[in-house]
């Protein structure tokens, strides 16, 4: 598929998820961002009103079918439940549109496969969730330790928790996401499948992993999960993800040892979080604190960007729009995709069985 000007936006699924996103690309479009909202599907009619008080689309829809089919629909955003993924990515894949895919790609790690195999196969532009990585401290993390300038990278800490988003403990949230035929998994693989990604693509791909599983909250699907991973390049690392029950909070951390410095950095949902910190400590020098402010005008600058996200899937968006229009594969892919759920995988496995997993081995690009 060629690369386009204006571009048609389709949603499929008007949740939560889906309220994020409409609030970012409304911001988009009001930059200057050539888009326009055309088709939104969902069952429920209260849930299809609710995004166009966000943004508002031109048709809206019961069916899927009905976006997917229609001739002004260019990209679809994908925001369903983990069960429904296959089908619709499938579908839009093969309508040939091109596909904005929300994490988790499947409930199953088969699945994913199946759809990774199809999604890098299909001549269309896709793109998948993990919008952290534009967050504008973790690309820094990225960049200090692919550049070697602190030396080869040692071991890291992560650390990843809030509240179980499921009604039990948020009244805003919906539930599916404590149930495992429609998650297929908790906190690893909803909601840490996030800082996996990171993890893979600051330290490669991982190689055997050891976890421990908890259910702590009454839910079939886990709330706790402790996790060592052991990358291939030799780096180890330990995670620890919670879905717990103490709302208003949802914060991240990552500590990551390289052999002349130490790396810390700390961060919520949103852009301007109060719990956004970072710090560098270099060998024989006192430990700098690094303006997460001064970061992101940085990256903005440098990605040419001048409205301030709220929420970085603003620029997870804008990257999506900008390989679309070129008509160059956008980043991150299916096949980052695939090596945090062959992560994610090991670690389920590894927590089944007590012992090491060995994670399932990702050709090269």
């Amino acid at each position: 598929m060629g690369a386009v000007d204006e571009i048609g936006v389709g949603l499929v699924g008007c949740g939560n998820i889906a309220l994020l996103h409409t609030a970012s690309l409304a911001r988009i479009a009001a930059d200057g961002v050539a888009l326009r909202p055309v088709a939104a599907s969902d069952p429920s009619a209260d849930a299809r009103a609710s995004v166009c008080r966000n943004w508002r689309f031109e048709r809206l829809h019961a069916d899927a079918a009905a976006v997917l089919d229609d001739p002004d629909v260019d990209v679809v955003y994908v925001c369903t439940p983990t069960a429904l993924h296959r089908d619709l990515y499938l579908a839009v894949l093969d309508a040939g549109k091109h596909l904005y895919a929300e994490k988790p790609i499947a409930p199953d790690f088969a699945t994913v496969q199946e759809i990774c195999a199809a999604g890098e196969a299909a001549p269309v532009i896709s793109q998948v969730g993990f919008q952290q990585r534009f967050h504008a401290l973790l690309r820094y993390v990225h960049d200090i330790v692919c550049s070697g300038e602190l030396g080869p990278a040692m071991a890291y800490l992560y650390r990843d928790d809030e509240a179980f988003p499921t009604t039990a403990h948020n009244p805003h949230s919906s539930d599916w996401r404590s149930q495992a035929r429609h998650a297929g998994g908790g906190t690893l693989l909803e909601h840490t499948i996030h800082g996996i990604d990171i993890l893979t693509w600051t330290f490669g791909a991982a190689a055997r992993v050891s976890a421990v599983t908890r259910h702590t909250l009454g839910f079939d699907v886990e709330d706790t999960a402790t996790v060592v991973v052991e990358h291939a390049s030799g780096v180890t690392g330990s995670i620890v993800s919670i879905y717990g029950g103490v709302t208003g909070r949802e914060e991240s951390r990552l500590e990551v040892f390289c052999r002349d410095g130490i790396i810390e950095v700390t961060w919520g949902v949103l852009v301007e979080g109060p719990e956004l910190s970072m710090r560098i400590q270099r060998a024989g020098e006192q430990p700098e604190t690094v303006s997460p402010d001064t970061v992101l005008d940085a990256m903005l600058a440098e990605t040419g960007v001048s409205l301030r996200p709220w929420f970085w899937n603003e620029l997870a968006s804008r990257a999506f729009f900008d390989a679309v229009r070129a008509g160059r594969p956008a980043t991150p892919g299916f096949r980052d995709a695939l090596l945090a759920h062959a992560t994610v995988d090991a670690a389920y496995r590894a927590a089944s069985s007590g012992t090491v997993e060995e994670v399932f081995t990702i050709p090269a690009a």
